[in-house]
């Protein structure tokens, strides 16, 4: 009798069911350009990162290991026995504090 005030069920349903699928897409596509954003992001920072502090470290280790030398036999480091004992009592010192 009053056709006008009926709702259309499979209408609502459907548009329901559309807008939640969008909306999941939707979801899922701005995750993966965050996550792919991201990804570059950190590796561009990787690539242009500047080890001074780890590289100046080393080069003093290599300048070390080029003075007192290596036995070629088994690989091991000679240095003099008083650098060995200052080193030795400045790592001791070192952890008692």
């Amino acid at each position: 009798m009053a056709a006008y005030d009926d709702l259309n069920g499979k209408r609502i349903t459907t548009i329901s069911v559309i807008s939640i699928a969008v909306t999941a897409v939707t979801v899922l596509a701005v995750q993966v350009i965050y996550f792919a954003m991201a990804n570059y992001i950190e590796s561009k920072k990787i690539a242009e990162a500047v080890y001074t502090r780890s590289n100046a470290s080393l080069e003093q280790q290599f300048e070390e290991v080029e003075s007192y030398g290596v036995d070629p036999d088994n690989g091991n480091v000679t240095i003099p026995v008083s650098e060995a004992m200052k080193k030795m009592a400045a790592n001791a010192s070192n952890e008692s504090t």
